[in-house]
């Protein structure tokens, strides 16, 4: 398992701490935290969690991450910059 963190920079910040398991590709935890606002505020919790076990890469990522907001209002990112996040820990 590995440990990474990335601060990632897009219509607002975004910070990402991930622990990953470098074997098989997959997040095992995963904290999301910056100056962006989601509604309900449990949809953060919920995104997190639907994270846990996904393979890290970016169509994947993507794909999650929209199913996993797709009830929630999102403001100061997108799919794809948390994606871009998320997958900046690995470098």
């Amino acid at each position: 398992m590995k440990r990474a963190h990335n601060i990632y920079k897009t219509q607002k910040l975004i910070r990402v701490m991930l622990e990953y398991d470098e074997i098989e590709n997959t997040i095992n935890r995963i904290i999301i935290t910056g100056d962006f606002f989601l509604y309900p505020e449990e949809a953060l919790e919920t995104l997190e969690t639907g994270l846990i076990g996904t393979r890290l890469e970016r169509k994947t990522l993507k794909q999650v991450i929209d199913n996993c907001l797709d009830n929630a209002e999102v403001y100061g990112f997108d799919s794809t910059s948390l994606t871009e996040a998320i997958l900046g820990c690995k470098t």
